[in-house]
């Protein structure tokens, strides 16, 4: 048997099958033949007879037919698409950010260690052996110094925080996809939820308040540093008798001491007596000057 085909998946029916077993040919129908055409991933199923005479690319064999979804003549693709998948803007901006890039394993334990995990820990999350950490200390003087020291406080203090956030809101996308699918089934009927699926959605049901949307709108408020272009933040210092108030709730406060101060201030003014004015008479007023007569 010879295929000259390009690029093939036969698909066949039971019967198809046995008569195919039957002429011997059983080894021929397990193997799969899958191309990849410009680095894209293609599945193809026969709809004609792959056997016969008249059949170009088969010679030999019993006929036997191949059966497509739409059993009509012709080649079908079910699946196209790139095989490379290109990784995420901000996610390539922040491993830019980590040391040793071209080593991802060294990368990726040096992230977890500015995450604040131990040597082992940082070994078992990657995972590496704590022999190979060993031999890259001993090898590469550039992982040595970012591993410890200046240098991983650093990674804590300018990469750590951007990590979490990204990982946290990536499981926090993947929370609301599971409560989604629990939410809507319910929405439909009640009934239709399993045992499991109600517990699961009397858990999540208390956390849909007005609090907790309020608490994930701050949290997806971008740091300064990391504002769009052309977008800006305004800030706000509020500092009272000599001491800078923090934090929203305090300034609120501040402002409405301040202005019950001012009011105070104001109506003690306005109860005030008028001040009249005072005659001198002849005498000359103090600090004035007389003429001397020159």
């Amino acid at each position: 048997m010879t295929c000259t085909s390009d690029c093939v998946i036969m698909t066949m029916e039971d019967k198809t099958l046995e008569d195919a077993r039957q002429g011997g040919i059983y080894s021929l129908w397990s193997n799969i033949c899958l191309t990849a055409l410009r680095s894209e991933v293609r599945i193809v199923t026969i709809t004609s007879s792959p056997f016969g005479a008249d059949e170009a690319g088969f010679t030999g064999g019993p006929p036997v037919r191949a059966i497509s979804i739409d059993d009509e003549p012709g080649v079908q693709v079910v699946e196209s698409g790139k095989a490379d998948i290109e990784a995420d803007d901000y996610e390539e901006m922040l491993k830019a950010r980590i040391p040793l890039g071209n080593n991802p394993r060294k990368a990726s334990y040096l992230s977890y260690r500015a995450s604040g995990f131990s040597v082992r820990e940082s070994c078992a999350l990657v995972p590496v052996s704590f022999a190979t950490v060993k031999k890259w200390r001993r090898e590469d003087e550039e992982f040595r110094e970012w591993e410890s020291g200046e240098k991983l406080a650093w990674l804590q203090s300018n990469v750590a925080h951007d990590l979490t956030q990204m990982e946290f809101m990536r499981n926090f996308r993947l929370c609301l996809r599971l409560d989604k699918k629990v939410l809507y089934k319910a929405a439909l009927s009640l009934s239709l939820l399993t045992d499991r699926e109600m517990e699961v959605l009397k858990v999540i049901r208390k956390h849909y308040t007005p609090q907790d949307i309020m608490a994930v709108q701050r949290a997806l408020v971008p740091e300064p540093d990391h504002m769009p272009p052309g977008s800006y933040k305004e800030s706000i210092t509020v500092t009272v008798e000599g001491r800078q108030v923090e934090g929203e709730n305090a300034r609120r406060l501040a402002a409405r001491e301040l202005l019950e101060n001012f009011e105070s201030g104001k109506r003690a003014l306005d109860a005030l007596p008028e001040p009249t004015e005072q005659s001198n008479g002849d005498k000359p007023l103090e600090g004035e000057i007389l003429d001397s007569g020159n």
